[in-house]
This record gives C-alpha cells, structure tokens and sequence, in this order.
C-alpha cells in the first residue's frame, strides 16, 4: 500500500535506518527518493549505526525510494508519498547478494567471496539487452566469456558453443540452482570455436526464466566434479511466488534479414505458506542471414567451368546469374520452444522438497555449399537439379533436465539429496539434396540418423555452518553418483549408401551431409562415484580460509583425486585481497570416446571423405593411438577487491591455468605413399576413407590472464550515472606436444600440412579466442528515462585456414584484427508495470575482417613462402591450377571469429509485469 499523506506546499522530510537480515547496521548505504512527477532526486548516506535523514523532500508524491550498498540486492520502494506535516519514518532491511558458487556456505556475499564472480542480474538484463538468446547476452556483457554463432559448421550452426577465460567449451561446468547440467550429444567438427569438443546448449533456457547467472572465474573441480577447470556457470532460476510478466521483442538488421521475434511469459504461484512454483513458457524465431555478395571467383567456386569465358557463356546459356546461385552464409534460421519450472514447498517444520526442470524444443535450417556442375560433375542428376542445388543441413534439437531433492534439518546439520536427469538429442533431416549413387531414383529428402547423450546424477551433501568455531566454520561433506549414455543413431540407408547407380564415381550418401550408417551407430555408457569435503573457516572476522578435496573413479580410466585452498583477507574496509590454488581434471567426455562418421567435405576440387575413427576402432589401432586419458590442470589466482565508496568497487584478478594432456582433435591423416604406416593404409581402404582423424591427448598448454571489473554509479544532477567497466585480457601458449612415435616425422618435417597436431588446431587453441575483451558501459537513468551505450571491444584472433585438402604445405595465416561494436539503448517507464525499451546493436554497422583481408593484408602466405606471389606461382606450378586460399573466401567470406558478422540490428522490446 501506498504511504499517504496529504500534500503540502511546504516540503517534507524522510528518515529511518538500514539493517540486514540479521539485525546488523548497514553503514554507509545510499537511499535515493525520486519524484516520479519531475525526475527530482534526493540522496542520503546512512550513517555507522545505520540511520539516516533526508530533511528536504517534496511534499506529495508518487516517490520511488532505492535502496543500495555493494554486498546486498538493491531495495526498490514504489509509490511512495509523503506528508509535510509530520516526518516519515521507513526502515529498511536489505538482502545479501549471496553467491552458490565457489562456496558450499548459504550466507557468503559477493564481495566476501574468496575467488572472483560475476553476477550477471537477468531480471534487469533481459528486459533491456539486444539479444535474446542467452550465450549472445552473455557474450556481449561478460569479458571473460565468449561465444559466436558458428556459420556452415554443421550441427555448431544450431549450437552455441561457449569459451570462458579462452578455454574449450568442456573445460567448464554448467549448474541450474547448484546442480550438475548434461552436455549437448554433438561434437564441435567444424568451425573456430571449440573444435573437437563437447559443448553445453545454453540456449536451451529462457532468459526470462532466469533471476541471475553466476560465473565463477576460478577452477572449482574440487568442489564440483569433472570439467571446472576454467570455472563454473551457474543459472538461478526465478523463485517468486507472486506476479510475473509479459515480455516481447522484435528485431531487424539493417540489410533487412535475421528478422527475429519473441513472446515470453512468467508467472509466480503461492503454494501453502511459504511454498512456491514459479512457471515460463516462451517461444521465439530467428531468420536466416546471408552476407558478402553473390559474386563467385573462377578459381574458388564457380558454377559451370573453371574457364571464365566457358563459365560466362554456360551462365548465359542457363538463362541464370550468380544471383541465382547465392551462397547462404550467415545464421541459421531456428525456432526455439521453451518451458522451465522452478518449485519448493515445506514438508515439516525443518525439511523441503525442491523440484526445478526444463524442455526446449528446437528446429534449425542451415546449409551446405552448394553442389556444381563445375567442381562435383557427377553429383548433378539432370532430371531433379540441372544446375546444382544447395543442400539444406536441418536439425531438431530436444532438450530437457529434470531435478527432484530434498534438504532436511537434522539437528544443526543440513541433508541435501537430489537426482538429476538431461537428456540432449540432436537429428538431422538433410533437404534439397539428393543421393547421386541413385542417379534419377534419389529422392531429395533424408533422414540422417543423430545422436542422444543422457546423463544421471545422484547427489547427497551434509553440511553445518559452526557458528563459535573460530568466527564461524562451515563444514561440508557427501558424494555422487553419475552415469552417462551416449549413442549415435544410424540415419534411413539412403542417406548413407553406395547404390552405384548413378554416374561414374557419384559419390554415396546425401549430399551435404552424409548420413550416420550402421557402422557408426554406436552406443556406450559410463559411471562414476565421487566422494568430497568442504572446509570454509573464517579464522576472524576478516580472514577467511577454504578447502576442498574430491576423490573420483570412473569405470572407463581410473580415478583422481584434486584439491583446492582458497583465501581472502579485508586488510581494510574498503580493501580486501584473495587468492586461490586448485588441482582439476576433466574426464574424456564419453562422446569424445565413442564418436565415429564418414563425413563428406566439399572442396572446388571435389568431394573428400575424411573418417572419425573413435580411440576402439581398427584404423586408430593401425595408427597407434592409445586410448583417451583425462586432462589434468593447475590453476593459481590473485586478487584485490576495492570499495571506496557506497557508489564505487573496483576488483582485479591474476590467473595462470596449466593443462596437461589435453584432448583435441588431431590433424587429417591421408594415404602415406612411403608405405611407412602400410598398416593405416589397410585401414583406411577398409574403411571407405580417403582420410582419418582421432581424439587423443596431445598437447599440454599454459593461459595467463588478468580480469578487471569496476563500477561507479554517482548521483549527478537529478538523475543517476551508471558507469562500468571490465575487462580480461589472457594469452594461451602450448608448452609442449604429445606425438605418437609412427607420427613424429610427420610433426617435424617441412610439410606442416601433414602434421599430427595440424596447424589450425594449435592455433585456435593458441590465438582462437580474442586476447583481450573489453565492455564499457555508460548509462544515466533520471526519472522514467534511461539511457545506456554499450562499448564492446574484440580484441585480435589470429588463426590458421583450414586445410581439406590437404595441401602438405598447409594452409594460409589469418590475423583478424581488434574491433569495437557500440550498442544504444533506450528505455521508458511509463509506470511501475511497463517498460518498453528500443535500440541499436552494433550501432556503426562494424563487421569483423573477411577472410580474405584476414589473409592477403593481414596474414601471410603459408609456412615457407615470403609472399602471396611466391606461393601462387608455385601453387600454379605444382597443382596446374590458380591457389583457392583462403578455401571458400567468395561464398563464406567470413568465419565466426570475435563477433557477429550480421552488422547493425534494431530491436524494439516490451514487459509487462503484473502482480505489482
């Protein structure tokens, strides 16, 4: 209800006091009173005892109070009026800004936290942000955290991959409400981000679903299992038990594509007392983008001839242009349903039952380049495309998780019992393509077959907060139980097979993607039992020391036993210094072991089929490869936490991460004309395949880094500055490799196209990911305006083409450099329950470097050549034809390297809350 009184000509006055939770004083906070009628604004700062007094307010009203102090959740009062009369008198209690991760304790703060979070607030972000699907939100507001929308990479069109502190997507974990999230079933092939890895789809949950997103910048496997060796993400879903909102966006880029749309509805449910259940549904709608020009280079991707007066007169004679021939290059087009609950009710006076789950439904369209008469003849069937055709790489992607807990009080101890259940499956429906081998009998549909990772979690944790040991020890124990499925599953027989009735050495399989056949169907499964324990102790009142130490074993490789201590130390108020150490692993993801296709690569010269032989296949025991290993890593942080002020914080963090035997995919073996490897020959010939690759534990690297996070929001005029600024620059360098004895000549001769850790992937490891990252935001909020510009900068990513050929002199260096994308946002609040805000992504149309300027102006020719000259004469020389590097430069101008190549995008978005 509103605080009434009647309005004076005479002005009012506001007191009262700040407290917390536990009846303490909360000094030096700030409530700030604004007028909602004039945008008027007034400021007091409670004092040591935690009151304060604002003498000279309007009489009137509505007011809107704010309540803020690092450390807590800020306290919003509306509607507010006030008498002249008589003082008015409000006391406020604040909540901490509590964080669940890197702490096993229920009330550590934020800024009392011993190792560095992010706490990314949703409930403010989604509302406002230029993006809707979460890895894009997260990308573009948190330095340390990295992920592009990949283009023609196959299933990593659909999924996101994600990079935190320049790692691989598997390097982290991924946790809802503190729990353990499953992984997706694809493995990133194709692409630069992420490559030969396992990733986790965040886009699988709505935004408006989420209260807050923690990111622990800090290895955490101790404490967490397998996998937290870069950190830990973890997404809080909402818990209101009243009200909830409406929230709609649009959006367009500026050539008129990647048209997108969203409806997203939340609602809030009492259940009894003190019970709730809290419920979103959203369904949104993302369009295809294509960028670059329809032009095609004779000596890359021409449509009928690689003679350009041949290749003019066919055009002619076909009544087409190179229009009509347009590769698409950009996003795919997807639909996304999603539903999430989020629920708790009392059972008993000391016990709770918990539940929390969500399902995302998912259809994506991509496509592959197109197939010509010019490069792939005996792929055209006359009778169905004449003139090529592009086929499209369709995908329907099923995600769900599931959690049921208790947590019952014995005594002073808390139990905590949970099972968690995901499943991820991902099938691929290939269209406007056809099976060649079929000649005019192919049909021009397929389904592909796929692959489905589950995965079952069983968790008990005990744990007890001793409030007199020393000031205050929490002690923390349990285990877990984990068993993972993997299986891939064969596609329909014409997706796969080799009817042989079509011409000449047509090539099997649709085309675009060949299909899962029955000798890659395979499936496997995995357990393992964990045991672990937790020591968080506050030696005083300003010195805090942490433990934790895990002993694992899996039924596939063995056991690991980790370790982590951890401290922070408020040397004064305002300035406090942490530092952490910490052992961790990441178990062989079991997709990584048991992953097997035939995949087909179309190159301007023809079709390659290179084969993924998993680690228990004929052609990885012919090569030699041994069975897969866990990494194992070495993590040491520094930090220095400032707060000056009410309104200032500051924070920087060192790191250093050492890894050993870490798993990648390994370079493209083909044919060896020496016989010297006569055995892998056998095999490959066996096996259908011109060329192979496996996972194996190859290389041992070592990221430094240095994350930087300040923020200062003064009261200027009758309006608030909001003012932020973080960063993370880092740099990965590979300490040493790992090469198998029937391959060390390969990794040390002069031909880097044939080495056994090829050129690309030590590069996307080294230099894959932008070396610094930079957001500034500068915002000014007065009355029931708001106004926010978001500067983004990407730092440079340099990175080695691919090579599909493969060429044995290796392929060209691509230096893309550092770019900065501007974002304008506008907000209005009419009233408490609407807001609308509209504005500009990538505000000055910025696009990263295409390839061939990565290439030709910023790079260099390959290892060996002085200049591009050089290397296309001799290319010239030695092939009989001009050089296509960089492969595809004319219809995939560009690879997703440090941001989107969409170029500018408005967006328009409305909420409506209710329940207020």
């Amino acid at each position: 209800m509103p605080l009434v009184g009647q309005a004076q000509s005479k002005n009012a006055s506001l007191n009262g006091s700040i407290h917390s939770e536990k009846g303490e004083s909360v000094a030096s906070a700030t409530v700030v009173a604004i007028h909602m009628p004039t945008g008027i604004r007034r400021t007091s700062v409670a004092g040591p005892d935690g009151s304060f007094t604002m003498p000279d307010v309007l009489s009137g009203g509505p007011f809107t109070l704010q309540v803020l102090q690092p450390g807590f959740r800020p306290q919003v009062v509306t509607n507010v009026f006030f008498a002249s009369d008589k003082p008015t008198v409000l006391d406020f209690t604040l909540v901490p800004e509590v964080v669940a991760v890197g702490t096993r304790r229920t009330d550590r703060t934020l800024l009392e936290s011993a190792v560095a979070v992010d706490v990314i607030d949703m409930r403010e972000l989604t509302p406002t942000a230029p993006q809707t699907d979460l890895t894009q939100v997260l990308h573009y507001v948190v330095p340390s955290f990295n992920s592009t929308r990949q283009t023609s990479a196959d299933g990593a069109d659909h999924i996101d991959p994600i990079s935190l502190r320049g790692l691989a997507p598997d390097q982290t974990l991924v946790l809802v409400n503190g729990k353990r999230y499953h992984t997706t079933g694809l493995i990133n092939l194709l692409g630069s981000r992420g490559l030969g890895s396992v990733n986790y789809d965040l886009n699988a949950f709505a935004s408006n679903a989420l209260d807050r997103v923690e990111i622990l910048r800090d290895g955490a496997a101790a404490q967490y299992g397998s996998d937290a060796i870069a950190g830990v993400i973890n997404l809080n879903l909402k818990s209101d038990n009243k009200g909830g909102n409406v929230l709609l966006n649009t959006g367009i880029t500026s050539r008129g594509d990647g048209f997108t749309s969203l409806l997203s509805v939340n609602k809030g449910l009492k259940l009894g007392q003190k019970g709730f259940l809290n419920l979103t549904a959203e369904a949104d709608h993302r369009g295809a983008t294509t960028r670059g020009s329809a032009q095609r280079d004779i000596t890359s991707w021409p449509v009928f001839s690689y003679d350009a007066q041949e290749e003019a007169e066919l055009l002619a004679a076909s009544g087409k242009t190179y229009d009509d021939f347009r590769q698409k290059n950009g996003d795919a087009n997807v639909r996304n349903f999603r539903g999430l609950y989020n629920l708790s009710v009392p059972v008993g006076a000391k016990s709770n039952f918990y539940s929390f789950g969500s399902y995302n439904s998912r259809r994506g369209q991509a496509v592959a380049p197109w197939v010509l008469p010019a490069a792939q003849e005996v792929d055209i069937v006359d009778g169905i495309f004449p003139d090529g055709y592009q086929p499209h790489i369709n995908t329907r992607v099923h995600d769900a998780t599931g959690t049921a807990g208790f947590a019952f009080g014995l005594g002073q101890w808390t139990l905590d019992l949970s099972h968690v259940l995901g499943v991820n499956q991902m099938r691929y429906d290939i269209s406007h393509t056809l099976n060649s081998s079929l000649g005019a009998a192919s049909p021009t549909n397929f389904d592909a077959g796929g692959f489905r990772f589950s995965q079952n979690v069983s968790n008990a944790t005990l744990s007890r907060l001793f409030p007199k040991a020393l000031a205050g020890t929490n002690v923390a124990f349990g285990g877990e139980f984990r068993a993972d499925r993997y299986e891939i599953i064969a596609g329909e027989e014409a997706s796969y097979k080799d009817y042989g009735q079509g011409k000449p050495d047509a090539s099997p399989g649709a085309q675009g993607f060949i299909g899962f056949d029955p000798n890659s169907a395979v499936a496997g499964n995995r357990r393992n039992v964990s045991a672990f324990a937790d020591v968080e102790a506050d030696v005083t009142k300003k010195w805090t020391v942490g433990t934790a130490v895990r002993f694992e074993n899996y039924s596939d490789f063995g056991s690991a036993f980790i370790y982590k201590v951890s401290s922070r130390l408020q040397l004064a108020k305002p300035v406090a210094v942490r530092a952490a150490y910490n052992t961790g692993f990441r178990a062989p993801a079991l997709q990584q072991e048991l992953y097997r296709q035939l995949t087909l690569l179309p190159t301007s010269n023809g079709n390659v089929y290179s084969g993924i032989f998993n680690n228990q296949s004929d052609v990885a025991r012919a090569a030699g490869i041994g069975q897969l290993q866990p990494e194992r890593s070495r993590n040491l942080s520094a930090g220095l936490v400032l707060t000056p002020a009410p309104a200032l914080s500051f924070s920087v963090d060192a790191y250093q991460i050492a890894i050993d035997d870490r798993i990648i995919l390994s370079g493209i073996f083909g044919f060896d004309p020496s016989g010297t490897r006569a055995a892998l020959n056998n095999a490959l010939t066996r096996a259908n395949a011109d060329n192979a690759q496996f996972f194996t534990n190859a290389v041992n690297t070592r990221t430094r880094g240095l994350d930087l996070v300040a923020t200062y929001r003064p009261t200027v005029g009758h309006g608030t500055l909001n003012l932020g600024l973080a960063a993370n620059f880092n740099k990965t360098i590979i300490r040493s490799l790992q090469v198998p004895a029937a391959f060390q000549n390969l990794q040390t001769d002069n031909l880097p196209g044939n080495d056994y850790v090829d050129q690309r992937q030590l590069s996307l490891i080294e230099t894959g990911n932008p070396n610094e990252k930079i957001v500034l935001n500068t915002g000014y909020e007065i009355g029931k305006f708001s106004v926010l510009v978001r500067n983004q900068s990407f730092g440079q990513v340099k990175t080695y083409d691919f090579n599909f050929d493969p060429l044995d002199e290796g392929s060209v260096y691509m230096v893309f450099r550092p770019k900065v994308s501007t974002d304008l946002i506008l907000n209005f609040r009419p009233n408490k329950a609407f807001m609308l805000t509209g504005g500009v992504n990538n505000m000055f149309n910025v696009y990263p470097d295409n390839i061939h300027t990565a290439a030709y102006r910023n790079g260099r020719p390959p290892v060996g050549f002085k200049t591009f000259d050089e290397f296309n004469a001799y290319f010239q020389a030695k092939y009989g034809r001009p050089s296509n590097l960089p492969y595809d430069f004319d219809i995939l101008p560009y690879q997703s390297q440090q941001m989107s190549f969409n170029g500018r995008f408005f967006y328009l978005k409305a909420a409506y809350q209710f329940g207020l």
